[in-house]
């Protein structure tokens, strides 16, 4: 029996889809930020524990084990990288060589007071100072003593991380500048400075698109090798036989020690939008549009023809960069989103997250700032009481005290001005993304998943005028799934160089796939290879099936989740509470999911409740489970 594992680890929870092609299992832990490789261990736990097995036992039978992480999306959303330095031509320390004065990546990923000029030309120690003839040992001539002297003041302000990126015809300089610095502070020493070239980051001409992309790798490549590196140390200690692969935001995945930080970047929302594609072609959606609100962040992205559009330069916070990405636009908004009142009287969310330590107020594990979560559960979308995954029993109490302590007035109103608020912010990203893509929202539907996708999706769909929307069974963790589902796919860029021909550069990178595949303990010989060529540039991607398929998205009786936690309002039976829609509580239906049969519907208000998601039906919609797999609601005339 071989495993295929799936996981995805966003700001607030980590999810877990597993499956030996015949059975399939969800889990779902808290992320630990003060230590992110105790989530991926703590998941993995609970997937071993699904089956009966011991995590060694469990570990040393998975064939495939993927990893997807929205830590970098989170940390560019939240402002939370690594504190970069960057060293450039003389000249361009304020355009970094591109058309205007001040650069978008100037004040967003690097500090305008760390970048640094390195001398327009000079010799480089190691040079030879005339043909067929070596420096004397020690020689350093005045641009050595410079460079290093920048490198020591860039590392004296505090950067972590050191990029040199000079003009496209100038890299062999940055080769020799990258020995110089590691000659004089080799990686033993303690005053080591990471240093990052550009050239190797993005091989592209554009000397401006290459230094944008290598810093906002440089300001994620820390803590995600700490993530990456540590993590496949304890998996390998615990009995895992195989890499641990790292998903890219290109669909493919690689070794750790072959992934930059930048290839991470919404990996995990790549993955959800990768399985609406899938399960839009099967439902025969003809447009799509991917809703996964998590905890931090809520990522939206738009499926048409059972296709989605790849940005291959997109801009991630107003700064272009070189990286294939599927066409989603992060918003910082989820159930963790910090709510404010800004000086104007006006309730804000996020972008800064509570995660899940200390978490919304509700979650009683210390924190006192009001969250979304927090309005969902003083309001009575979330019970008082109920037991979340990880444990977390929900304090309505403490919810609201956090709300009433928010502009000091009434805490049930307090909430209300807050999920009015996110789904304001929410509608508006939506509105923007179907009209720049020329759709009528009347015919998109809206596929809804993520841990707070279902409870937020019905208000947002009213206000940005769609009127049907999908959730799902397994919509805590639908894009671990995506992960787990995907054919294994690695994906191999370059230039055509001085001398070569695409053909030669072809069979370069297609040699280094199959000798990759071969090092992943992969079998080769069944890959499939696709080769790609123009403008002076060649493509070269293996594809693979994963060892084991896990059960299609529609099949009855395939997927086996976890039992919800039991409650009070958690019966075969429906309950009712009540709930703050609008300006007044409703009575509305609390229905467990798993005593909907398929074809049966509920009209709302109702609040269905599964494992790991409550999907919220507002009134004047009705919703109908089509399947085991799936909700389908629509919108009452």
């Amino acid at each position: 029996m071989t495993w295929s594992v799936g996981m995805d680890m966003g700001g607030t929870f980590t999810d877990g889809y597993f499956s030996d092609g015949r059975r399939a299992a969800m889990a779902k832990v808290p992320t630990s930020h003060f230590d992110l490789t105790r989530s991926v261990m703590a998941c993995l736990g609970e997937g071993a524990r699904r089956f009966d097995l011991d995590l060694e036992d469990f570990l040393a039978s998975v064939g495939v084990l993927r990893l997807a992480t929205t830590i970098g999306t989170n940390s560019v959303v939240t402002g939370a990288g690594d504190l970069v330095g960057l060293m450039v031509e003389a000249g361009a320390e304020s355009s970094l060589y591109g058309p205007v004065e001040l650069a978008p990546a100037l004040g967003v990923f690097v500090r305008p007071d760390q970048v640094a000029a390195v001398p327009a030309s000079g010799r480089y120690e190691g040079e030879s100072e005339g043909e067929g003839e070596a420096p004397a040992v020690g020689a350093a001539s005045a641009p050595d003593e410079a460079v290093l002297g920048l490198c020591r003041d860039l590392v004296q302000q505090g950067v972590r991380q050191v990029v040199v990126s000079l003009r496209r015809e100038r890299r062999a300089d940055e080769e020799r500048l990258r020995e110089l610095v590691r000659d004089r502070y080799p990686a033993h020493y303690l005053r080591s400075i990471p240093l990052t070239l550009g050239s190797e980051v993005a091989d592209v001409d554009d000397d401006e698109l290459r230094t944008a992309t290598a810093v906002l790798n440089a300001y994620l490549s820390r803590s995600m090798a700490k993530l990456l590196y540590r993590t496949e140390g304890l998996l390998q200690q615990a009995g895992l036989t195989v890499p641990l692969l790292a998903v890219h935001s290109d669909g493919s995945c690689a070794r750790t020690a072959r992934t930059t930080a930048i290839s991470t970047y919404s990996s995990g929302p790549a993955a959800g939008l990768g399985l609406v594609a899938a399960e839009a072609s099967v439902r025969g959606d003809e447009t799509a549009v991917g809703f996964d609100m998590g905890g931090t962040t809520l990522d939206l992205g738009l499926v048409r023809g059972g296709a989605y559009a790849v940005a291959e330069t997109p801009e991630i916070r107003g700064v272009r960069v070189s990286l294939p990405v599927p066409g989603v636009v992060s918003v910082g908004l989820g159930g963790s989103s910090i709510a404010a009142v800004d000086s104007a009287g006006a309730v804000t969310v996020g972008p800064a997250s509570a995660g899940a330590v200390p978490g919304p107020a509700a979650f009683a594990r210390g924190g006192a700032e009001a969250t979304l979560t927090d309005a969902d559960a003083a309001l009575g979308f979330l019970a008082d009481g109920a037991t979340l995954v990880g444990d977390i029993v929900l304090d309505a109490g403490l919810a609201r005290s956090a709300l009433a302590a928010l502009d000091g007035g009434d805490p049930v109103e307090a909430a209300r001005r807050v999920r009015s608020a996110a789904h304001r912010q929410a509608a508006a990203a939506l509105e923007d993304l179907l009209a720049s893509a020329g759709v009528d929202p009347a015919e998109a539907v809206l596929y809804a998943f993520g841990g707070a996708g279902g409870l937020h999706a019905g208000p947002v769909a009213d206000l940005a005028g769609i009127t049907r929307v999908r959730s799902f069974v397994h919509g805590g963790v639908f894009s671990a799934r995506g992960v787990a589902g995907a054919p294994l796919r690695q994906v191999y860029r370059a230039s055509v160089g001085p001398g070569e021909t695409p053909g030669d550069v072809a069979d370069r990178l297609t040699a280094r796939a199959r000798l990759d595949l071969e090092a992943e303990r992969l079998p080769a010989d069944e890959a499939r290879i696709a080769v790609v060529s123009g403008n002076g540039r060649v493509e070269v991607s293996s594809h693979l099936d994963p060892p084991s398929a896990p059960p299609g998205a529609a099949g009855p009786g395939q997927v086996e989740p976890p039992a919800p936690p039991a409650s009070p309002e958690s019966s075969s039976s429906v309950q009712r509470r009540e709930v703050w829609w609008g300006a007044e509580p409703e009575p509305t239906a609390v229905v467990d999911l798993a005593a909907l049969a398929p074809g049966q519907a509920i009209d709302g208000p109702a609040l269905i409740e599964g494992w790991g998601a409550v999907h919220a039906v507002p009134p004047g919609w009705t919703a109908r489970r089509q399947d085991d797999d799936s909700l389908l609601w629509e919108r009452l005339p």
